[in-house]
């Protein structure tokens, strides 16, 4: 299949191979510099646990046994009782374990990522959730090729401001997962889908699209469920089921919006920068005023504006649609972030300093500062989910600050 959201996904990797041959640790520091993402400013203090959970009533449809059911890794995310001293978990899940099977897929040394392993989050592993709330609940879903902690900067922000966030690596269709052996499992396609889509271009995207909403899906029976592996489940008490969202990036925007149009469950999507090719007729034609909120590069406001998606003609579809449903949505918002491409809308844009003087030159990746999107980005997604979970305002003036980076339309009426 060579749909856009797929180049673009792997971007992420190509820019490492031109380096790898060096297998100089201290080159690809400085040439592949990285950082920490910065700690939250909600009032939460924020737990994480990771569970590996089988989905018994599926086939996985990446695998030739028909025996094989849908494995997911997936990690949540909480308001957390914690105290000082407590361990910080890593950025990465299993980071060493990720950087080497991430070097093995390059058949490269992996010494010239290794420092990625020491990329630090603000949760903390096993932490107990807090007591006497509810929180309204997001569940993420990755980009094509992407994990669950691409944008753990808004998943922290989230959550430290009251609010529960869920993510699975979407199995065969992140870049790496692991099963509770610690056994990865790295991207690959689907062949038979692939097949058809010679015929028909959209038929794998929204395949796929279906079948990562059907990972969502899952894990909100689940966690939704009286016991988690047989234990009480310690998060049944403070989700408030009524107040469901949902969030993704790039294809994972798609899934979010397919989600919000085919679950009555789900009340509110944010997508970053979507990937919408992918939906049917039927989602992206519906009419609907659940509320939704659209971040993305100026592209998608005006296609004379140079960007990174509409370069096929699955982009110019992928535009037609998001114009088309944005008209059909009466709740809908949207930000357009100037000198913005794909992956300033993960934490890519926040890990990588772009700016060091040896730094590689990355596809997608724009010239819009770290600090500057990341405040445009937390700030609207999290007033949007407050506008719909919490009876907040959602104002035009709140991004007035950042105006002459963005273009925005917050009302449709």
């Amino acid at each position: 299949m060579d749909s856009v959201y797929q180049n673009n996904t792997l971007k992420t990797l190509l820019f490492l191979s031109a380096f790898l041959l060096s297998g100089c640790a201290f080159i690809g520091q400085a040439v592949i510099p990285m950082e920490s993402i910065d700690k939250p400013g909600g009032k939460y203090n924020i737990g994480t646990q990771i569970f590996f959970w089988t989905d018994e009533s599926r086939s996985e449809q990446y695998t030739v046994s028909p025996d094989d059911r849908r494995e997911l890794m997936v990690q949540i995310w909480y308001p957390a009782e914690t105290k000082d001293g407590y361990q910080n978990t890593t950025h990465m899940v299993f980071p060493e374990l990720t950087l080497s099977s991430m070097a093995n897929t390059l058949n490269a040394p992996s010494a010239l990522i290794r420092h990625g392993a020491t990329l630090m989050s603000s949760a903390v592993q096993g932490a107990h959730p807090v007591k006497g709330e509810q929180f309204p609940l997001i569940l993420f879903s990755h980009g094509d090729g992407g994990v669950a902690t691409q944008n753990l900067s808004q998943v922290e922000m989230l959550v430290s401001n009251g609010y529960i966030v869920i993510a699975p690596n979407h199995t065969y269709n992140a870049s790496i997962t692991f099963d509770k052996n610690r056994k990865p499992t790295t991207y690959k396609s689907n062949i038979t889908w692939a097949e058809q889509a010679l015929h028909n271009k959209k038929y794998y995207a929204n395949r796929l699209i279906r079948y990562r909403y059907d990972d969502l899906a899952f894990i909100l029976e689940k966690i939704s469920a009286l016991k988690i592996d047989d234990s009480p489940n310690p998060f049944l008490g403070i989700i408030d089921f009524n107040r469901v969202g949902v969030m993704g990036h790039s294809m994972g925007a798609g899934t979010s919006y397919h989600a919000l149009i085919n679950d009555s469950r789900i009340k509110a999507a944010v997508a970053l920068d979507g990937w919408f090719f992918p939906l049917d007729d039927k989602t992206f034609l519906s009419k609907t005023d659940k509320p939704f909120l659209h971040l993305a590069q100026e592209e998608f406001f005006n296609l004379d504006i140079s960007g990174d998606l509409n370069n096929s003609t699955e982009g110019k579809i992928n535009f037609e649609i998001h114009n088309t449903l944005l008209e059909l949505n009466t709740n809908s918002f949207m930000v357009y972030v100037k000198n913005s491409l794909h992956y300033d809308f993960t934490d890519f844009k926040q890990i990588y300093i772009q700016d060091r003087p040896f730094s590689f030159p990355i596809g997608g990746l724009g010239s819009v500062s770290k600090s500057k999107i990341k405040k445009i980005m937390n700030k609207s997604i999290l007033e949007f989910y407050d506008y719909s979970f919490k009876q907040k305002e959602f104002e035009v003036g709140v991004l007035d600050q950042y105006k002459e980076l963005i273009r925005t339309s917050f009302d449709q009426n």
